[in-house]
């Protein structure tokens, strides 16, 4: 049984990297109409079986394609698709080190041919829970908990923000039903992991416009100033 659910969710977040990781290869949705007809006979819950009815029936890719780059990369207003984003207000921030420093301790580094953005992407942050709970499962447990810490840590704060900034985007139609799937998948997830929805994070900024991490970084600076005025280093 343990072993099943490990599988389910490989599946799970294997099809979420497809519909969220950037690619300029012919074949990024290779596999994904098959995966959603195998995933009608075991939805989540009745939401997910109607968005897996829908997107299964409504599979396109050159639409799925244009899309995408509607929701993603047209001005004016693209959904922004890093942790750091909707934890810090910038792109590349402490949340993109931490994660780097996960991947540090693991065999596993980013192609950066083949993955064009950075590693708080959340479809790169999809890839590796998959490859991260494969590897746990097969070869090494310490990798489960590499898994449990990126979840945890990184995508359980701060993907409902990205789920409704999807939905709510003027270009968002076919991704309505993608979300919708990705939310009931995160419900589970949470119960898996122990863990709760957070309260959303609608304070991206501090005071005086600066970020956390960069009122952090000031205050560091501010510091080291000061031993080097006192103490001569």
């Amino acid at each position: 049984m343990e072993n099943e659910i490990l599988d389910a969710r490989i599946f799970y977040y294997s099809l979420f990297s497809k519909f969220f990781v950037f690619s300029y290869e012919s074949d990024r949705f290779e596999g994904v109409k098959e995966a959603l007809n195998l995933l009608l006979n075991y939805a989540i819950d009745e939401k997910s079986a109607i968005s897996l009815k829908n997107l299964a029936e409504n599979f396109d890719e050159e639409l799925l394609i244009t899309e995408y780059d509607d929701i993603f990369h047209s001005p004016p207003s693209p959904v922004r698709t890093t942790v750091s984003y909707y934890n810090e207000g910038y792109e590349s921030s402490l949340s993109c080190l931490e994660i780097k420093k996960i991947l540090a301790k693991t065999k596993f580094r980013k192609d950066s041919v083949k993955f064009i953005e950075n590693e708080d992407n959340f479809g790169f942050l999809f890839v590796l829970m998959s490859e991260f709970i494969k590897f746990g499962k097969l070869e090494d447990k310490n990798y489960l908990e590499y898994a449990k810490e990126i979840f945890t840590k990184f995508l359980n704060p701060f993907i409902d923000e990205f789920i409704s900034a999807i939905y709510l985007h003027k270009s968002s139609n076919y991704y309505k039903d993608v979300v919708n799937l990705l939310m009931s998948f995160v419900e589970l997830e949470r119960v898996f992991y122990g863990t709760s929805k957070p309260i959303l994070h609608k304070e991206i900024k501090v005071k005086n416009n600066l970020s956390r991490s960069e009122k952090i970084r000031r205050e560091v600076n501010k510091l080291k100033r000061s031993r080097g005025s006192r103490d001569g280093f």
